[in-house]
């Protein structure tokens, strides 16, 4: 059996997230297999061979129906949707361990404790706060939590036990068909689900370390410096930092989904986004962007929201029988 293998999810829109992603990965821990999930198709676009990355096609995952399942889902539900088939993947190809990544995170220091604790457990979760926020804005913050998710899915760790393949078959079961932003129905895309992880699975380790996952959402908890171009969180160098809703177009901005966080304000972390846009634009990323998705099509879009227009008519029509009930026993 193998060791410990990473692997992320993309789009060929987002490849050159995945490239920046794998180059850094490899200056430290070259010893690490990575895989790269395509949703897509290449179609001519770039050449697998020639990525920093083993590409691992839609094909060879375990979902059931996987036309049916892009149909239903958009590109960003799609690669959501897809984290637990494709740890299960890396676990069937013979890794006693698989870390999730997303794609727009960056390694930035030695994760061998992480990796050891992955090694340990069997399940390693990444809460989205490690204390209580503060400031005016620290209720409405913990209410963001509250709706999006405890525990933040651009991190996952899993070692192969028989806890882990039963926790990965109750996700994949969840996400299959229910993954996508309808805050009302308490889901958030893949994440919500993993709110229930700590209680309904044992051997489940909670990475309370503030220098992993670091992102937009825990920033103002965390003391950010340069020390010789080493970025330091809280005294310490950075595992790993996430730039979840960076768009390197607009490097002022830390995140499109907080519009309050302007990298002027943010010292060292603005420096940080300066150079994860440099290095995405040298990886490609003003062509690979308009890369086209090969399943946006609007039949397609039809069939999905059809999709979810039924399970809706059929949860109303569950509503509009019971109040039919009530209404003939009054």
């Amino acid at each position: 059996m193998g060791d410990v293998a990473v692997a992320t999810i993309v789009a060929k829109n987002y490849i050159s997230f995945a490239r920046v992603l794998a180059d850094s990965l490899r200056r430290h821990h070259p010893e690490l297999p990575f895989f790269v999930l395509l949703t897509d198709e290449v179609d001519g676009y770039f050449a697998p061979e020639n990525e920093p990355f083993s590409l691992v096609q839609m094909s060879e995952l375990t979902i059931s129906d996987p036309a049916r399942f892009r149909r239903h889902y958009s590109r960003k539900q799609v690669a959501a949707a897809a984290k637990p088939y494709l740890l299960e993947h890396v676990l069937e190809r013979g890794f006693g361990g698989a870390i999730f990544l997303d794609p727009d995170t960056l390694v930035l220091s030695d994760l061998s404790e992480v990796l050891a604790l992955v090694r340990r457990r069997g399940i390693v979760l990444t809460p989205h706060l490690l204390r209580p926020p503060t400031g005016q804005a620290a209720v409405a913050r913990e209410l963001n939590i509250l709706q999006s998710g405890v525990y933040n899915a651009g991190f996952i760790g899993v070692t192969d036990t028989p806890g882990t393949r039963r926790f990965l078959a109750w996700w994949q079961s969840r996400v299959y068909a229910n993954c996508r932003h309808e805050v009302a129905a308490g889901l958030y895309y893949d994440q919500r689900w993993l709110d229930l992880v700590p209680v309904f699975f044992d051997d489940v380790s909670i990475l309370r370390d503030p220098t992993c996952n670091v992102a937009h959402w825990n920033l103002p908890e965390r003391a950010v410096r340069l020390d010789d171009e080493t970025f330091m969180v809280d005294g310490r160098p950075c595992r790993f930092f996430h730039f979840s809703g960076f768009d390197p177009d607009y490097p002022d901005l830390v995140t499109r989904y907080s519009p309050r966080l302007g990298a002027a304000d943010l010292g060292a972390t603005a420096l940080l986004l300066q150079r994860y846009a440099e290095l995405l634009v040298r990886a490609g990323y003003h062509e690979t962007k308009a890369w086209p998705y090969a399943y946006d099509n609007i039949a397609q879009s039809i069939a999905g929201r059809i999709w979810r227009n039924l399970g809706n008519l059929g949860k109303s029509s569950k509503l509009s029988r019971s109040r039919r009930r009530t209404a003939a026993k009054r």
